[in-house]
């Protein structure tokens, strides 16, 4: 990724920069894109600042101060009945939603479904992306899964529910956590990773998926 596009994620916090720069997805100024489970809006105000597109979210949940976004159009609604018509978003983004949507039974015939939504609301040509953390990363695990108690997927099923519900995907797969201290250590520790741990370890599963 070339220096300016680095440039653009500076004023943000180091997770987030991280993210979106190891992301390295080209988004088109002023296109739309439906931010679903946008949460607090920190993914959705560097769409809307950094990356200068037209800005539509929704949570099952609001949170607040999510009204005072400028720029942001927020819906209250769940991602099994998205309230917008079909083939609109140039864009539609989630990041770590789909482990959430059906927590109590994580089935795969709801998982499916709810990817056939957003896709219905995505226009011919346009992208999906798909980011959900790792079950068995070694952070995640001990941290999110069995202390915070997030039922994150296994990456071998984050790629058969994509794949059995799409056929134009991309796959990436990389480290990227919130540090409190000591980044040139975790730097490092994110360098040894991506290089030398096999795929399947890393923290983030991402899918890009168009649609055709």
């Amino acid at each position: 990724m070339n220096t300016e596009k680095k440039d653009i994620f500076s004023p943000y916090g180091q997770y987030h920069r991280d993210l979106f720069r190891k992301l390295g997805f080209d988004f088109v100024p002023g296109k739309k894109i439906l931010d679903i489970g946008c949460g607090d809006g920190s993914d959705a105000r560097i769409f809307i600042e950094a990356l200068k597109l037209n800005v539509f979210g929704i949570d099952i949940y609001k949170h607040e101060n999510i009204d005072k976004i400028e720029g942001l159009s927020f819906q209250q609604a769940g991602i099994y009945n998205i309230p917008f018509e079909s083939d609109i978003f140039d864009y539609v983004f989630l990041h770590d939603v789909l482990h959430h949507i059906d927590e109590e039974h994580q089935s795969q015939d709801r998982h499916r479904t709810a990817l056939l939504e957003i896709e219905r609301v995505t226009r011919s040509g346009g992208i999906i992306i798909v980011v959900e953390g790792n079950r068995y990363n070694p952070l995640f695990y001990p941290h999110m899964v069995k202390m915070l108690g997030h039922d994150h997927w296994k990456q071998s099923y984050f790629i058969k529910v994509i794949r059995q519900t799409f056929q134009n995907v991309e796959f990436k797969y990389f480290e990227a956590h919130a540090y409190p201290w000591a980044l040139t250590f975790w730097k490092f520790y994110e360098y040894c990773m991506e290089k030398y741990v096999p795929k399947r370890f890393l923290a983030y599963n991402v899918a890009i998926i168009t649609k055709c």
